[in-house]
């Protein structure tokens, strides 16, 4: 049966020449031209009543080979795939106007996937279906490569994690030893001041050195796109005041002054975001302008440009008297690893790794915002950018009404365990917590601090991730299953992915990350430990 038997025109001829004879070859010509293998049978008897000759070519049938007059069951018997995906639905009844995929095999037993769409049709009291086939060996053959590769690509950026993790931990270990060491000996009031000036040398090349590493993993985090904002309650304008009063010594050292003015509200101004990465930014920003800057001042600006009851918009601004940027280098201040006062001269002087700004501009973004610069050489550069940030439930509606500042906590009798297998990080740390009279005990893995924990109780627990015999992650699991509520505080060099979130999973109230400043680990014990204060002899 000839497709022009099936099909005559009629209602849908737009024309008299479409009514003719003719169209019926066309229509015949257009049904054995096709690139899909079509096969037309009848749906009570299921016997196939025409074919195109792409079926041959498809199946690789011999010239004189033809499906007509045979069963559509017994076409999909000989030709399915063992373990094709719809077979059964094809051997029986292909249900009108079904698609999907199977799979089959040629006479020569040459095996290729094909995606099956089938039309349904009635010519007279008969009901038709036409079933065209296509062959999509080659597109599931390169689905097959891309996911091959997708999966090589993620268990390289995988390894690429890994290895980074590990040089982050064996590079931040013995900066802690270092920088800790300088920071014990600093401390001491009678310190001479050659020597002092001398141990500033070594903490300061210290800082720097971590300052690369922590930029490198930074970029390589971001630039993976595995870098996620956290979200928590804080209030912004105690935020900025401790990331400005942290470079208050730099400043004063380089004689530069450092100026804060902020919007008379922003002290109401609690939002829900993620403090350390804002800070992040505006740490980069202070660090940059102090580097390029040799006499004047650095300015931080933060100010309130739109409020309701559910957002807030802050513009942040670093406005220095510095040596400026070039007008034709601005367009590339934002560009990794590149620095923008090229002459060598001055690229010994600055050092870095041209990344700071970079990874800057890259967590704005993150933040939904933009970082503008303005530049005029010889005089100082602006860098500023807006947020928009949720407020907290805690916000403050009433103007001249503040949230209660936090008492100053003394840490004096405070009872912490230390789990800490290297012995220069444990001595360090021990050093800090003897100056600060805390009720130190120490142990060396899990096993040791488990067996401390059954005969003593603590009020703050400094765990290490990375130890032998059990790991900080076993230890924790098994301190939650003994059911002791004790916090604890990870004590750690290994930098991890959406590192907050992650060691809150773990069963960790906060950590600290080594190398660790003074300031900032006795604020973590002054806030996560209750306040105990014993008599010392």
């Amino acid at each position: 049966m000839k497709l022009s038997t099936l099909f005559k025109p009629g209602k849908y001829a737009s024309d008299q020449t479409a009514a003719s004879g003719n169209d019926c070859s066309y229509l015949e010509e257009f049904f054995q031209s096709n690139a899909d293998a079509c096969v037309i049978y009848e749906r009570e008897s299921g016997i196939i009543s025409n074919c195109n000759r792409r079926v041959n070519q498809m199946f690789e049938l011999p010239e004189n080979t033809c499906f007509k007059g045979l069963y559509m069951s017994q076409v999909m018997l000989r030709h399915l795939n063992d373990g094709s995906v719809n077979t059964e639905l094809l051997m029986n009844n292909i249900p009108d106007g079904w698609f999907g995929e199977a799979s089959f095999v040629t006479h020569t037993k040459y095996p290729f996937c094909a995606h099956i769409k089938c039309l349904p049709f009635k010519k007279g009291d008969l009901h038709y279906q036409i079933v065209s086939i296509r062959d999509i060996t080659e597109i599931k053959q390169a689905e097959m490569r891309l996911r091959t590769s997708k999966t090589a690509v993620e268990e390289a950026s995988l390894a690429k994690a890994r290895f980074l993790s590990s040089i982050s931990h064996e590079l931040r270990t013995p900066l802690n030893g270092i920088i800790g060491t300088a920071n014990l000996i600093l401390s001491d009031k009678t310190l001479q001041e050659g020597i002092k000036k001398h141990i500033n040398v070594l903490r300061y090349s210290s800082e720097h050195m971590l300052g690369i590493i922590n930029d490198i993993l930074d970029f390589s985090k971001i630039d993976a796109g595995k870098l996620e904002l956290n979200s928590y309650e804080f209030n912004l304008k105690d935020a900025v005041d401790n990331i400005a009063g942290s470079f208050l010594s730099q400043y004063n050292a380089k004689k530069i002054e450092l100026i804060t003015k902020y919007h008379p509200l922003l002290q109401r101004a609690n939002i829900k975001s993620d403090k350390i990465k804002l800070s992040q930014v505006i740490t980069n920003l202070l660090s940059n302008a102090l580097k390029f800057t040799h006499t004047g001042s650095v300015t931080l600006k933060v100010n309130i440009e739109k409020f309701s009851t559910e957002e807030i918009v802050v513009q942040f601004e670093v406005e220095d008297t510095g040596i400026g940027i070039p007008e034709d280098k601005v367009k590339d201040i934002f560009r990794a690893f590149t620095q923008v006062h090229n002459a060598a001269d001055l690229k010994r002087t600055y050092g870095g790794t041209g990344l700071g700004l970079t990874i800057s501009d890259m967590l704005v973004q993150i933040f939904g915002g933009k970082m503008q610069v303005e530049s005029n050489p010889g005089k100082g550069t602006r860098f500023y950018f807006s947020i928009t940030f949720p407020l907290a439930a805690t916000y403050n509606e009433v103007p001249g009404e503040f949230l209660p500042a936090e008492q100053p906590k003394d840490i004096k009798g405070v009872r912490i365990l230390v789990v800490e297998d290297n012995e220069i990080n444990a001595s360090i740390l021990s050093g800090f917590l003897n100056k600060w009279k805390v009720r130190m005990m120490e142990a060396s893995h899990g096993i040791q601090a488990l067996e401390l924990l059954k005969y003593h109780k603590f009020d703050l627990i400094l765990l290490d991730l990375e130890m032998p015999e059990m790991d900080g992650y076993t230890t924790i699991k098994k301190i939650k299953e003994q059911g002791i509520e004790t916090p604890v505080m990870a004590f750690t060099a290994t930098l991890l992915d959406n590192m907050e979130e992650s060691l809150k999973e773990a069963g960790f109230t906060d950590y600290i990350l080594k190398p660790f400043r003074p300031a900032e680990l006795k604020k973590k014990i002054e806030t996560h430990a209750p306040h105990r204060v014993f008599d010392y002899a």
